[in-house]
């Protein structure tokens, strides 16, 4: 069996040497990759011109001046530096002044289980009683601060596409 045989043929019944042309427009033989490649280096474009003289042993004799790197200064020696060179952040804007509602809404969730704490502290060294409606008025405050914070928060975000993180 030859080569010839052993390459598929195209709907015209020739094989695919036969159908491809040739670089000079002529139908025939392909070109092999050795010659196709070299066909390619040869017309891609202006060769630098080379020096054709035989290398010489002056030229592996040549001095290089190897320049050495400067030191770089250490990245943590700069975090333990006591120099008041760094960055100094921007004094925090004023906390936001809250509706007087609020205020006492927040005075009873936080402020009425601090009483309680220090009226039974009170109650055990001092050996003194308080009356129920001391403790009861101390509860009803933080159960109406709970329910009025709780009912007046805002239901959505107010920026939809704010996950909450500052810089």
């Amino acid at each position: 069996m030859s080569d010839r045989d052993d390459r598929p043929e195209d709907a015209t019944g020739a094989s695919e040497e036969a159908s491809e042309p040739s670089k000079d427009g002529a139908s025939g033989p392909a070109p092999s990759d050795e010659e196709a490649w070299r066909a390619i280096v040869e017309n891609y474009g202006d060769r630098p011109a080379l020096d054709e003289s035989p290398v010489s042993g002056g030229l592996f004799e040549q001095k290089i001046d190897i320049v050495e790197p400067a030191e770089e200064p250490d990245a943590y020696e700069d975090m333990w530096r006591g120099d008041d060179e760094g960055y100094v952040p921007p004094p925090p804007p004023p906390l936001p002044k809250p509706t007087p509602a609020r205020l006492l809404a927040w005075i009873g969730v936080l402020g009425a289980p601090v009483a309680v704490l220090a009226l039974i502290v009170v109650t055990q060294v001092a050996g003194r009683s308080f009356s129920s409606w001391v403790i009861g008025g101390l509860v009803a405050a933080f159960l109406a601060g709970f329910v009025y914070l709780l009912v007046t928060m805002p239901s959505e975000p107010r920026d939809p596409w704010d996950d909450g993180a500052r810089v």
